[in-house]
């Protein structure tokens, strides 16, 4: 009981060190320039509601128009993350099976490239990646980061590591019943249903973040969420901090709704992961 009580303590303490900045984002979200700028104010005097409503109307009363339209900015970061997490649990899920059920020539040295892009830091590729894309004619939309963001190191090393646990016997008979790889595939998917959600929400989170690549490739007119809170901190279009701290509030709103609808099917993937 004693163990337990400490190990209580010490993880409500940690969840209250990790909850602390968004708890004080949120309330700077209600003050005014002056209290946010107050160290020992936590709380604000009233929970004013302006910087969510000028965040969607764009226009700050009596002062300059924002930089962007948060709604269309919020639906590009949607579209962006949303389909690369699709694109990529597609793929990465047909590697990953390629990989456990299939022999084929070069099998060692393409899973060692695999395991090279997660170590490759992402501004190494800068240059090529941009080159790559203005050659293909995809810069300025959505379509080069979603088409980017299909290839992923550790989404064929997970996928792999979830296929080798099904038992072989099971493709063998279909192929004796004359089954296609691809059919074999699709059939399999429903075993890993869990392990799906949890890379698609996995991906979708680190997409949704994503800054420096959307920074290269995507014109003004396609920008997400992350470049738009940067035009916010700039001092020459002269934000009010609370309205910075509204939108960062609210683009929070994606990833903890999806969290809390499928965090039991993570932890059982995981678990399924880690033990084997």
């Amino acid at each position: 009981t004693r163990n337990r009580l400490l190990a209580t303590s010490v993880c409500a303490l940690a969840a209250a060190l990790c909850a602390y900045p968004f708890i004080w984002m949120f309330f700077n979200a209600f003050k005014s320039g002056y209290e946010i700028y107050q160290p020992l104010q936590f709380y604000p005097d009233s929970f004013a509601t302006e910087s969510f409503s000028v965040l969607f109307s764009g226009q700050l009363e009596d002062g300059p128009k924002l930089p962007f339209s948060f709604a269309g900015v919020f639906m590009h970061s949607i579209l962006a993350a949303g389909g690369q997490a699709l694109l990529a649990t597609l793929v990465t899920a047909m590697a990953g099976y390629a990989f456990a059920k299939l022999q084929f020539p070069g099998k060692g040295i393409l899973f060692l490239l695999a395991i090279l892009v997660i170590l490759i830091p992402h501004q190494a590729l800068a240059i090529p990646v941009f080159k790559w894309v203005v050659e293909l004619g995809l810069w300025g939309n959505l379509w080069s980061i979603v088409l980017l963001g299909s290839a992923s190191g550790i989404g064929v090393i997970f996928f792999t590591q979830m296929f080798r646990r099904i038992p072989h016997s099971l493709i063998d008979l279909a192929r004796v019943e004359g089954s296609s790889e691809l059919r074999n595939f699709i059939t399999l998917l429903p075993l890993l249903r869990p392990a799906l959600v949890t890379y698609g929400l996995i991906h979708f989170i680190l997409a949704w973040q994503e800054h420096l690549l959307p920074l290269l490739l995507l014109s003004d007119e396609y920008q997400t969420l992350p470049l738009a809170l940067t035009k916010l901190r700039d001092s020459s279009y002269r934000i009010p901090a609370s309205i910075s701290m509204a939108a960062s509030t609210f683009i929070l709103v994606p990833v903890v709704l999806l969290f809390a609808a499928f965090h039991k099917q993570m932890r059982t993937a995981l678990r399924e992961f880690t033990a084997h």
